[in-house]
């Protein structure tokens, strides 16, 4: 379940419609806010799920070193 997705997102200041569009970016091209936010609540196990819910803790991560280093400068 992607639970602390949510929590990270909001901690950042960013939407689902941003990582949506990362994610996007990153080959999953056609993936809908609705299919997002049924991985993030685990509504929907598959392993497509999973790999898009890997993806978005990465871009997560991405951002949070990022969000980070603004905050020490």
């Amino acid at each position: 379940m992607g639970k602390d997705i949510k929590v990270r997102l909001a901690m950042l200041g960013k939407t689902q419609v941003e990582l949506l569009n990362e994610i996007r970016k990153r080959g999953f091209k056609k993936l809908t806010p609705q299919a997002l936010s049924s991985y993030i609540t685990g509504r929907d196990t598959t392993p497509q799920s999973e790999v898009v819910l890997k993806i978005a803790r990465d871009i997560l991560k991405e951002w949070e070193v990022k969000h980070d280093d603004s905050k020490n400068r």
